[in-house]
C-alpha cells in the first residue's frame, strides 16, 4: 500500500519538470483565446473607428463635391478616389497593426518564446482512424465538444438578447432614409458584434482555464519522481557527503596552517606526520596540539614552520603516537609527557645557543 501511495502523482510540479515540459512543447495553450481576442479586437475597433471613419469620409466626400464645379474632371475625380481610398487604407492598417499586436501578445502570454522542432516533423499517428477516433471520444475531444456546443448555444443567446424588444425598430428600416438605415444597421451589427466577441472571449478565457488546470495535473510528481529529480540535482547523498566532508577538512587545514606560526615546535616522521605543539611556561599545564596532519599536508605544515623559524624535529614513534591519541587543541596526556619534554628542552637549548 505505501508503495501504491509513493507512485501517486500528488507533488506539485518542480521548475526543472516545467521547463523539461515547455521545451517539449507541453504547457497550457489555447487557440479558443487566441481566436476569440482577435474577434473582440477587431469587432470594438470596427465599433469605436468604422462609424466614425464612414462619417468622416462621407463628410469629406460632400465638401469636395460641393466644392468642385458643377462638372468634375477626371483628374479631380481620380484625386478624390485616392485620397478617399488612402484613407480607408489608413483604417485597415490601424486594424490589422491591432490585431498583429493582440495576437502576439496572446500567443507569448500563454506560450512564451518557444521553437518546438520536434512538432515540425510528420506525425503518422494522426493518419490512423483508430487512433483519430480515440482522441474524438477522449476527455480532449468532448471537452472540444462542449465548447462548441457551449458557443452555440451563447452565440444563440446573445442575438436573441440584442435583438430582442427591437422588432419594429427593425421593421421600420423600410421607412427610413438610406442615412438612418445604415446607422440603425450598424449600430446593431456593431452591438450585435461586440456582445457576441465579449461571450466568445469568455469562453476562450474558460478554455484556457481548463487548459492550464489539465497540464499542472500531467505535471504532477509522485514521491519518486520528486526523490529521483533531487537526486539528479544534487547528486548521489554519499558523494554530497564525501564533499562536505573533504570542505571541512580543507577549511580545518586552513586553520591549522594559519596557527603553526605560533608554534613553539614541530615533532615529524619525518615525512608521513607532522605535529605542532604550543607551550608556553608558567601561563599552560602541558603543551597543546595546534597542527597535525600527515602525507602531503604534513609536508605543509613543516615547510610553514620552517618559514618562520620554528624547529622541526624528528622524532618518528612520537609523532605517530601524538598523531593518533591527540587532537587538534588538546593538550598532551600524561603518558608523553617525558618524552615531550625532552624534544622542548632541546628546543629551548637551541633557542639559548641562537640567542
Amino acid at each position: 500500500m505505501a508503495d501504491g501511495h509513493d507512485n501517486e502523482n500528488t507533488f506539485l510540479p518542480s521548475q526543472r519538470r516545467r521547463d523539461d515540459a515547455r521545451a517539449q512543447g507541453q504547457f497550457a495553450y489555447s487557440p479558443e483565446l487566441n481566436s476569440s481576442l482577435l474577434l473582440f479586437a477587431g469587432a470594438f475597433g470596427l465599433w469605436w473607428g468604422g462609424l466614425t471613419l464612414a462619417q468622416g469620409l462621407s463628410h469629406d466626400f460632400r465638401s469636395h463635391v460641393l466644392a468642385a464645379r458643377v462638372e468634375m474632371s477626371v483628374d479631380e475625380a481620380q484625386s478624390l478616389f485616392v485620397e478617399l481610398f488612402g484613407r480607408g487604407l489608413q483604417l485597415a492598417g490601424a486594424l490589422m497593426g491591432g490585431l498583429f499586436a493582440v495576437s502576439l501578445a496572446s500567443n507569448l502570454g500563454q506560450a512564451g518564446v518557444h521553437i518546438n522542432t520536434e512538432s515540425l516533423g510528420p506525425k503518422w499517428e494522426r493518419l490512423n482512424p483508430a487512433e483519430n477516433w480515440q482522441r474524438l471520444l477522449s476527455m480532449e475531444g468532448l471537452t472540444r465538444g462542449g465548447i462548441s456546443l457551449a458557443k452555440i448555444v451563447l452565440i444563440g443567446s446573445v442575438v436573441w438578447w440584442v435583438l430582442s424588444g427591437r422588432e419594429d425598430q427593425i421593421v421600420s428600416l423600410g421607412e427610413q432614409q438610406l442615412a438612418t438605415i445604415v446607422a440603425t444597421v450598424w449600430g446593431l451589427g456593431a452591438e450585435l458584434l461586440v456582445s457576441t466577441s465579449a461571450v466568445l472571449l469568455v469562453v476562450g478565457a474558460s478554455d484556457y482555464g481548463i487548459q492550464w488546470f489539465r497540464n499542472e495535473k500531467k505535471l504532477m510528481m509522485s514521491r519518486e519522481d520528486a526523490k529521483r529529480e533531487h537526486k539528479d540535482d544534487e547528486g548521489d547523498p554519499r558523494l554530497v557527503a564525501k564533499r562536505k566532508q573533504r570542505a571541512r577538512e580543507i577549511a580545518m587545514q586552513t586553520r591549522m596552517l594559519e596557527e603553526v606560526p605560533k608554534a613553539t615546535t614541530v615533532i615529524s616522521n619525518p615525512t608521513h606526520f607532522a605535529i605542532a605543539l604550543r607551550f608556553e611556561a608558567g601561563r599552560m599545564n602541558a603543551p597543546v596540539v595546534i597542527a597535525k596532519g600527515r602525507d602531503q599536508f604534513a609536508l605543509l605544515i613543516m615547510a610553514r614552520a620552517r618559514r618562520h623559524g620554528i624547529p622541526v624535529i624528528q622524532r618518528k614513534p612520537l609523532a605517530q603516537a601524538l598523531y593518533k591519541t591527540v587532537g587538534v587543541g588538546q593538550e598532551i596526556p600524561q603518558a608523553l609527557f617525558l618524552a615531550v619534554s625532552e624534544v622542548l628542552n632541546y628546543v629551548f637549548m637551541l633557542r639559548g645557543a641562537r640567542a
